[in-house]
């Protein structure tokens, strides 16, 4: 190591030319030394290497500068390696990053990753933490870090001291804590705290061949659709028609359908799901369509690092629609266009398959799964239509009665009154006796009349100039 461990604030100084300085110095430190292999760390990079756009200081570019020059530039010094940290790797300088030979994501535990870390517990007390306790833990810790599921291991230890006892209640608000702690939250709230109020999420039991992601023969393509309209949950299946299941009368919301993905992504190990809807770009004080765009890139980008991950888009809530009044043409377009471009192009992106194999002999299996919640019928067709997404058994049997219906209609039929062949889509009720209604005078209801012949009488009616008591009543 040329130097202790570093953070990009103790490299930025306040005067100008301080921070370049200070970054040649360290360096230089390894060029003093060439036989040995020098390393230099840095925490929270992001701060040293922003993007250099109009909004970059000039003091922040002549630090990127000296960097970019030292690092296969032309002032390249072949044995210092240099090691980054950052949260935030889409706003880092991309020249930076290409210069970067390896980049290595270290994201939150899978399920299957959680429920060994937290096996532990079972020592501490087997009676308290049985298997299905592990298992609802293992769900209410989705998207938890590592460090996230120490500190909650940690306090239920501590807790346990005390209260040997420990109830649901009490374990599901110490998860909440650690989660607010480490700010996990899906939407607005935790998923302890919805949990409490949504008991369904973790005793789920009774619904698991429902929730399940897990198909014997069928190759799912990575797309789910949830209709409020129908109440109907759609998994595109590859090569087959669409994957039909009904909803709960419940699952009215993005917070009630949880149970169902939290429980979907434990039978495929997926390792991180997140909700973008309305209340996810509150949180994140994403207002303006900037901030939108750079929080949903931000997202997408941390989502393609996992090698299995689950997005939920609440696409109304996103939107939003634009109706005319309904007493005129009934219309409606959509307001927030950009955005539903940028998501409508996002949902062609899933993906499930797998890659070849290494010489070990292991497989790696990509899952990119993208969820969109629609209420809004018409949102739903426009959505369909623009994704192209596969349709059920259900909507193709319709389709095909619908089909049938028209070509019935447009075969001619010959009357057998008057022996004329009509088309029954263009019939109208009176013109011929074969056909479904007839003109009928109320005055006299016996007689039934052609069209040509109620025609006339309303002609003749009309020319005599009748009061409106006087008219006949056809």
């Amino acid at each position: 190591m040329v130097t202790q461990p570093l953070s990009a604030g103790e490299l930025n100084r306040p005067y100008v030319g301080e921070t370049e300085k200070l970054l040649v110095d360290i360096m230089y430190r390894a060029h003093a030394i060439p036989f040995l292999i020098c390393a230099m760390t840095i925490d929270e990079i992001d701060g040293l290497v922003p993007k250099r756009d109009n909004n970059a200081q000039q003091g922040k570019v002549d630090g990127i500068s000296v960097l970019l020059s030292h690092i296969e530039g032309v002032k390249n010094i072949p044995n210092l390696i240099v090691f980054g940290a950052t949260n935030r790797r889409n706003m880092m300088n991309e020249a930076f990053l290409w210069r970067m030979q390896a980049k290595v994501c270290v994201g939150r535990p899978s399920p299957a990753v959680r429920a060994n870390m937290l096996t532990p517990l079972v020592c501490k007390d087997s009676r308290v933490f049985t298997p299905k306790l592990l298992e609802s833990l293992v769900k209410i810790t989705t998207n938890f870090s590592g460090a996230a599921i120490g500190a909650l291991k940690s306090n239920l230890i501590i807790e346990m001291d005390r209260n040997p006892k420990i109830t649901e209640h009490r374990l599901l608000e110490l998860a909440d804590g650690v989660a607010r702690e480490f700010n996990v939250w899906f939407g607005i709230s935790t998923l302890p705290e919805i949990c409490r109020l949504n008991p369904t999420i973790i005793n789920s039991t009774q619904y698991e061949d429902n929730y399940s992601l897990d198909f014997e023969k069928l190759i799912p393509t990575g797309r789910r659709l949830i209709d409020y309209t129908d109440h109907k949950c759609l998994i595109e299946i590859k090569d087959e028609p669409t994957l039909e299941k009904d909803l709960n009368k419940d699952e009215t919301s993005v917070s009630c359908l949880l149970a169902r993905f939290i429980h979907g992504c434990s039978t495929r190990n997926i390792d991180t799901i997140q909700t973008i809807d309305l209340n996810f770009l509150i949180k994140q004080n994403a207002f303006d369509k900037n901030q939108i765009f750079e929080l949903l890139t931000t997202t997408f980008l941390e989502c393609n690092e996992y090698n299995k991950s689950m997005l939920i888009f609440d696409i109304d809530s996103l939107i939003m629609l634009n109706k005319s009044d309904p007493e005129m043409s009934k219309s409606k377009s959509i307001s927030n266009i950009r955005v539903y471009q940028f998501i409508r192009e996002k949902c062609k992106t899933s993906i499930i398959e797998k890659t070849e194999a290494n010489e070990k002999g292991d497989v790696t299996k990509i899952e990119k799964w993208i969820v969109m919640i629609v209420k809004d019928s018409w949102l739903k067709n426009q959505l369909i239509n623009d994704i192209e997404f596969q349709k059920s058994i259900s909507q193709l049997n319709k389709e095909h009665e619908e089909e049938e219906k028209r070509i019935d209609e447009e075969t001619p039929r010959k009357c057998p009154k008057c022996l004329r062949n009509y088309m029954p889509k263009e019939a109208r009720d009176g013109n011929c006796h074969y056909h479904t209604g007839f003109v009928v005078d109320i005055d006299k209801p016996n007689e039934r009349l052609i069209g040509e012949k109620a025609q006339a009488i309303l002609q003749h009616s009309l020319l005599q100039k009748l009061s409106e008591q006087d008219m006949p009543k056809l």
